[in-house]
């Protein structure tokens, strides 16, 4: 592995080193070297977590150095690298660590190759947060990422009310679903005397799948001197393909983990203890507020009169503004796969994450007169003033608590917990639950979610029998081979979203061109 990019290598032309630095103020982007120190704050509490990394990722002649004077940036933000470096730490112990050690046989050169591992993969990340920081990451989350789990919810009802009718023609529901959303992941699936099968070559297709993916997406973000060597591509291609996206899949796609997750990210937002027990069934006995009738004063009919005076002449406004641009609307596109993506700097108003909240809720069947009286009276705001402050409110709100360094943290933190409980092995992180656990789990579930549905709205979220609603609204994740499918769909789109030469170049033409940028020196897409 070359020391180049520990001075500022280059991918696709671009001094990424540079680049980086540019990206985040007074924070560090380029790699550090043993010897050298970056501005970053060391580390205040040597808890596990630096214990973790400490013994794993530093080389040995640098064991007493503060880590941030000794590894390489990953990225922009001190408080992530830590996350990070906890996750590559774990994965580079349990998958690289134990054949390269009986092949060194020498702990000091065991932590000097993971040593240069580290920088590798210290490049892709700070290229893939370049990339990242130039991708509409608003409207990717809040609109694209809503249009695949709206399609996902979509067709898993449609196949499953089409079981067991003459237009399944004994046709299983993971047929019925895969001919819904075919995905070259995965053949179709064989329907069995005993139930679904997989055909044997199942997982070969999914693996082979993501080698090829994980082939291309290395050709894109390694740096030239790294990409030339055919050991270090399979290595990397080999820790992205078979470990970190194949077992991560695998786990995240179990019904009961989806369910966990569910439950934790709950609990953390609620502070709340994750040993404490929490039934449903308490939940929902709790008795309503008080809402017996109260003597109105002359201040409450004044106020109930000047709420109805404004509420009648918002009606009006609306009614007026719906008229015209009915009038000036031109005919209803037909686009080719459905709905086209919102074009850049569109309002957040009409994004698809308020729809896909409704069908995730069932609304449109259960309550067709609510969702059409909702789209009435936001129609009037796309174009209003009121809209663009509305538009403005959700931006800020988006930024100040989405796009922020600690929730990034937190969902790290989070994923790894799940994947590697207690700093522990991933190969079995957890017993698989037992069906009784797996009740458990998803009871648990149902009384976290009630916690945070306000008991007024409650009916109108999940109807008049709570417990039925709330296992229609996680039923679209209780199968594990449309989780799947769901999961393949949402990397393809992130993937084609911050990589974008992957869909007009193969693996192997990204790599020759990436080797012979210097003769070449552009791509034609």
């Amino acid at each position: 592995m070359s020391n180049a990019r520990r001075h500022g290598s280059t991918i696709n032309g671009t001094n990424t080193t540079a680049s980086a630095s540019t990206t985040g103020a007074n924070t560090p982007a380029a790699a550090s070297i043993p010897g050298t120190t970056t501005p970053v704050p060391p580390s205040t509490t040597d808890d596990a977590t630096t214990t973790l990394i400490r013994n794993t990722l530093v080389p040995t002649s640098a064991l007493q150095r503060p880590l941030d004077a000794t590894l390489p940036a990953l990225t922009s933000f001190p408080d992530i690298d830590k996350e990070l470096y906890a996750f590559i730490a774990l994965i580079l112990r349990q998958f690289v660590q134990g054949w390269y050690t009986r092949i060194a046989d020498d702990d000091v050169a065991d932590r000097a190759f993971v040593y240069e591992v580290v920088h590798v993969i210290a490049h892709v990340t700070r290229s893939l947060e370049e990339r990242l920081r130039k991708a509409e990451l608003e409207m990717l989350l809040l609109d694209d990422v809503p249009l695949v789990l709206d399609a996902h919810l979509r067709d898993f009802r449609l196949a499953r009310q089409k079981v067991g009718t003459a237009y399944a023609s004994g046709r299983s529901f993971e047929e019925m679903f895969h001919a819904l959303q075919p995905h070259p992941a995965f053949p179709p699936p064989k329907h069995g005397r005993d139930g679904v099968e997989q055909s044997p070559s199942a997982d070969d297709v999914e693996r082979k799948f993501l080698a090829v993916l994980s082939k291309g997406v290395l050709a894109v973000l390694l740096p030239s001197e790294d990409l030339g060597s055919a050991t270090e591509r399979t290595l990397l291609r080999s820790l992205l393909a078979d470990v970190v996206l194949w077992k991560t899949i695998d786990k995240l796609s179990e019904p009961f983990m989806v369910h966990e997750i569910i439950s934790k990210v709950i609990e953390k937002s609620l502070k709340d203890d994750p040993s404490a027990v929490i039934e449903p069934e308490a939940i929902l006995s709790q008795p309503a507020p008080d809402s017996s009738p109260k003597p109105a004063t002359m201040i409450d009919s004044a106020r109930s009169f000047i709420m109805s005076v404004m509420s009648f002449c918002s009606l009006m406004q609306a009614g007026v503004v719906f008229l015209i641009s009915f009038a000036r609307s031109t005919p209803p596109s037909t686009h080719p796969v459905g709905k086209p993506p919102n074009p850049p700097n569109s309002s957040l108003l009409t994004i698809a994450l308020f729809p896909t909240a409704a069908r995730l809720l069932n609304l449109p069947a259960r309550q067709p007169w609510l969702m059409s009286t909702i789209e009435l009276l936001a129609l009037p705001l796309v174009s209003l003033p009121p809209g663009s402050l509305i538009d403005r409110l959700l931006s800020h709100f988006f930024h100040k608590y989405i796009m922020t360094s600690q929730f990034a943290c937190s969902v790290l933190a989070l994923s790894r917990q799940t994947l590697f409980p207690n700093n522990g092995p991933m190969a079995e992180p957890r017993i698989y639950p037992s069906e009784t656990e797996k009740r458990a789990i998803l009871k648990r579930v149902y009384g976290n979610i009630l916690r945070v549905v306000p008991m007024r709205v409650r009916k109108q979220v999940l109807g008049d029998d709570a417990l039925q609603g709330l296992e229609e609204l996680l039923s679209p994740f209780e199968n594990k081979f449309a989780n799947k499918h769901l999961l393949y769909f949402l990397f393809d789109m992130v993937i084609v979203k911050v990589l974008p030469e992957l869909a007009y170049k193969t693996p192997e033409e990204l790599k020759m061109w990436r080797l012979g940028e210097d003769e070449t020196g552009v791509m034609t897409m």
